[in-house]
C-alpha cells in the first residue's frame, strides 16, 4: 500500500468542503503518470495552501480521501463528465482555478485525475512536523507518507480523530465520522502487505472471486478490497469496520488453505491489537467443515460459511 499527501488547491478543498461531498475528482497536471505502487484502496490526503504556520511555513492535512478509479481527458470533457466533483460551482471556475493553479502559461490539453471517495476533513489542520515529521521545502506536488514511517499514515488518522471530524461537512452530509474505521484499514493493508505471501493457487483465486465479489456487488453499505488485492477484503457493518479472510475448503488441499487463513487472521489480530483496535477478523468458508470449525474454535478465532454471510 501508499499513502501520498498531495500538495492542494486551496479553493477545491473548501468547496468540497462547504458542500460536505464524500466523493471528489482530484486532478492534477502529470498527463497519464499515475503513482508508483498506488492502488485502489490506499489514502490520498490533502497537504493543503493557505494553512501554513510558522517560520517555515508549513502546510497542514486537512483531510484525506480513499482512491477507487482514474480518469483521464480534456478540462472540457472531465468536467462535462464529473461537474461539480471537480471542486467548483461552474465550468468557467473550474478553468479559472486550473490557469490560476498551473504554473506555466500553458493551458493543459489533458489533466489526469484521481476519482476519490470516503472524503473526509479534519476540525483543523494537523502538521506533520507535531508527528515528527518534516517537509522538504523543495517538494511541489506530493511525498509518499509512509516510505519511512510505516505508521505515519495511522498517527496521522489518530491524531484526526483526536481533533474531530470537521462538523460543517459531516452536517451537510449526514454521514458518521469513521477515522477510526479508516485507521483500522490502513493497519490492516500495512499488515497484508508485509506479511502476505499470496499462497494461493490460480483456481482457489477464482474460487474466492466468484465468492467474494457478488458479496460486496450486493452489499448496501461501504466495502472493499485490501488495497492493492482481491482475496481479503472488508465492511462497514453498524457504523464499524469488519475484516474477512476468504478460505477455499471445497478443494483437495483445504487444510493448507486453513492453515493460511489462520495465519494471516492472526497476524492481523495482533496488528490491530498493538495499535489497542477490537477491530473484528472473521475467516469465511466457502462451504461446511467441521474439522475447519472445531479448529478455529479451539483457536478462538471467528468464523463463517459464505450461505450465513449472504
Amino acid at each position: 500500500m501508499a499513502s501520498i499527501a498531495y500538495i492542494t488547491n486551496h479553493d477545491m478543498i473548501e468547496y468540497h468542503r462547504l458542500h460536505g461531498n464524500s466523493e471528489m475528482v482530484f486532478w492534477r497536471f502529470s498527463g497519464k503518470r499515475k503513482f508508483q505502487n498506488f492502488h485502489h484502496g490506499d489514502y490520498l490526503f490533502f497537504l493543503t495552501k493557505g494553512t501554513e504556520k510558522g517560520k517555515e511555513k508549513e502546510k497542514g492535512i486537512v483531510g484525506y480521501g480513499r482512491y477507487v478509479n482514474d480518469a483521464y481527458g480534456s478540462v472540457k470533457n472531465i468536467w462535462k463528465r464529473y461537474g461539480t466533483q471537480c471542486g467548483f460551482g461552474s465550468e468557467e471556475q473550474f478553468v479559472q482555478g486550473i490557469q490560476k493553479y498551473q504554473k506555466s502559461h500553458a493551458f493543459p490539453k489533458q489533466i489526469y485525475c484521481l476519482l476519490l471517495d470516503h472524503v473526509m476533513f479534519f476540525q483543523e489542520p494537523i502538521y506533520l512536523s507535531e508527528l515528527e515529521k518534516e517537509i522538504s521545502k523543495q517538494v511541489e506536488s506530493y511525498i509518499y507518507l509512509d516510505h519511512k514511517d510505516s505508521d505515519l499514515s495511522w498517527k496521522i488518522l489518530k491524531k484526526g480523530a483526536e481533533v474531530g471530524v470537521d462538523l460543517w461537512s459531516t452536517y451537510v452530509e449526514r454521514r458518521e465520522a469513521t477515522i477510526q474505521n479508516d485507521a483500522d484499514i490502513i493497519t490492516i493493508q500495512c499488515a497484508h502487505e508485509q506479511y502476505d505471501e499470496d499462497l494461493y493457487t490460480n483456481y482457489e483465486k477464482k474460487k474466492i472471486s466468484a465468492m467474494v465479489k457478488p458479496l460486496l456487488k450486493q452489499q448496501q453499505t461501504d466495502c472493499g478490497f485490501l488495497a492493492g488485492g482481491e482475496n481479503d477484503f472488508w465492511m462497514l457493518e453498524q457504523k464499524q469496520v469488519y475484516f474477512y479472510i476468504p478460505c477455499v475448503l471445497s478443494i483437495q488441499a483445504w487444510k493448507r488453505s486453513l492453515l493460511y487463513a489462520i495465519a494471516k487472521s492472526e497476524i492481523y489480530q495482533a496488528a490491530l491489537e498493538a495499535k489497542g483496535s477490537s477491530a473484528n477478523i472473521t475467516v469465511i468458508f466457502d462451504i461446511e467443515n467441521e474439522s475447519a470449525k472445531q479448529l478455529c474454535e479451539q483457536l478462538h478465532i471467528t468464523y463463517r460459511t459464505i450461505e450465513e454471510k449472504q
